[in-house]
C-alpha cells in the first residue's frame, strides 16, 4: 500500500484485463507511451468513502459491450446499485450481454436498482455553452449517484460515456473538465467508475496531449486521478 497523503492511502488491486486486445494495448502504448501504462488499478480511501475510476479505450462494440457488461457483472455479483449513462444503442447491445450471464436486467431496472441513462440527453443537461456547469452537474447525475449511494448496502457501480459524446466532438478540455467532476463526486460517494472513449478520437497527433492529461487527470487534492488504460 501507498500513501500518498496523511489522507489518502492507494491501494494498488491487479486488474482483470483478459477482455483487452492486443491491439488495443499496442495503441494506447504508441498514443500515451509505456510511462503511463500499468496492469494494476487503484482505489483511493478517504475516510469511509472507497472510489475507483477507470477508463476503457475501445476500437469496436464488441470489445466495449464486453468489457462494460463485465464491469456491471461484476458490481451485480457484489450486490451493488448500478448507474449507466450510455448510448440507447450500446445499452440494448450491453443489456443482452448481462441477459446471456443471467443478470436479470429488467428486475433490476423495475426496482431502481439499476438506473439507465441516456447519455446525451443527460450531458445536454448540465453543459452550457460546451463547457459542463458543476451545479447542473450535480443536479442530474450527482443527486441519483447520492440516491443509489443511500439506498444499497453493497455499492455502487457506474459505466459513463458521456465524456465519449465530447471528445467526439474535439471538446476534449470539456471531456477532461467532466472527468474532474466525477473526481470531486467520488470524495463523497464510494463508487467503482468505469468511463468509455472510442480510441479514433485519439488518432490525430493534436489530440495526444489531451489523451494524456485524461489519463493522468489530478484530482481537486492534487492526488493523480484513478484514470488506467487496461493493459494486459
Amino acid at each position: 500500500m501507498t500513501i500518498r497523503s496523511s489522507t489518502t492511502a492507494v491501494i494498488v488491486d491487479v486488474a482483470d484485463t483478459s477482455s483487452v486486445s492486443d491491439r488495443d494495448y499496442q495503441q494506447t502504448r504508441q498514443r500515451i507511451g509505456s510511462k503511463h501504462m500499468s496492469p494494476h488499478r487503484e482505489r483511493v480511501m478517504r475516510g469511509s468513502v472507497v472510489s475507483e475510476h477507470l477508463v476503457h479505450l475501445f476500437d469496436e462494440p464488441r470489445a466495449l459491450v464486453d468489457t462494460v457488461a463485465t464491469h456491471l457483472y461484476e458490481g451485480w455479483r457484489r450486490g451493488d446499485s448500478m448507474l449507466v449513462a450510455a448510448r440507447a444503442s450500446h445499452w440494448a447491445l450491453i443489456s443482452v450481454e448481462l441477459t446471456a450471464r443471467e443478470c436479470p436486467v429488467d428486475e433490476l431496472v423495475a426496482s431502481s436498482t439499476l438506473v439507465v441513462l441516456d447519455a446525451e440527453t443527460t450531458l445536454a443537461s448540465f453543459v452550457v455553452n460546451g463547457e459542463p456547469e458543476r451545479e447542473r452537474f450535480q443536479r442530474s447525475v450527482g443527486d441519483v449517484v447520492r440516491q443509489l449511494c443511500r439506498e444499497s448496502s453493497a455499492g455502487l457501480t457506474v459505466y459513463g460515456e458521456m465524456v465519449d459524446f465530447l471528445a467526439a466532438q474535439g471538446n476534449f478540455i470539456a471531456a477532461e473538465h467532466l472527468e474532474a467532476l466525477w473526481n470531486t463526486l467520488s470524495t463523497e460517494c464510494s463508487f467503482h467508475l468505469l468511463c468509455g472513449y472510442s480510441s479514433s478520437h485519439f488518432d490525430d497527433e493534436r489530440s495526444a496531449g489531451h489523451l494524456d492529461r485524461i489519463c493522468l487527470q489530478h484530482t481537486n487534492s492534487g492526488e493523480r486521478a484513478l484514470f488506467q488504460i487496461p493493459t494486459r
